[in-house]
């Protein structure tokens, strides 16, 4: 397994913000998801490393979208490139490999892999499986009003399981928010 332990966050600028969500209907967030699909499967792109390593991901959302997504480390940060739903020949990744050609900028290089098919390029044994241990997704602060008794709970059983309130609080609302839905 390769292991990136230097990126700790992601970097959303003028030149990647939403990007992918005007292109292919991929959220900002969505991206981050797949770096932490345990399923994850991970390939370095030799031509396009010049400058700066590339990586190519394909792995899933929470939500079970299979993404191919187009990334680099830059500065202990994760830019995300490219992200698009992966085709159903990509899923099986074809073996044969093509040649790929090089970029002027990651708007070229955006708009290519958002047309081409993934399988025509690398084989499966091209990918393996890659760890981000102190990677974070991106995370925003917002303000909750919460009756003071739900607190005062929520803080002693954050005490009692030795874990910050607010990571329970975080943990809460993930379980309820992919939780089955109850019927009637």
């Amino acid at each position: 397994m390769l292991t990136i332990r230097e990126p700790v966050e992601f970097v959303w600028d003028k030149g990647n913000k939403d990007k992918n969500w005007i292109k292919h209907e991929v959220t900002d967030r969505e991206c981050e998801e797949v770096f932490f699909d345990e399923e994850k499967k991970t390939f370095k792109d030799e031509l396009h490393s010049k400058g700066e390593e590339r990586f190519r991901v394909i792995g899933k959302t929470e939500r079970e979208r299979l993404l191919f997504v187009v990334f680099t480390a830059r500065k202990g940060r994760i830019r995300i490139i490219s992200a698009r739903d992966v085709n159903k020949k990509e899923v099986k990744l074809y073996e044969e490999k093509t040649h790929l050609t090089k970029f002027k900028n990651e708007d070229e290089e955006r708009d290519f892999w958002a047309k081409i098919d993934l399988s025509e390029y690398y084989e499966p044994s091209d990918m393996v499986p890659v760890s981000f241990p102190n990677l974070k997704p991106t995370s925003r602060s917002i303000s909750l009003r919460i009756p003071e008794y739900l607190l005062n709970r929520l803080k002693e059983k954050a005490n009692e399981i030795n874990v910050p309130y607010q990571s329970l609080i975080k943990s809460y609302i993930k379980e309820g928010l992919f939780a089955p839905a109850k019927s009637g």
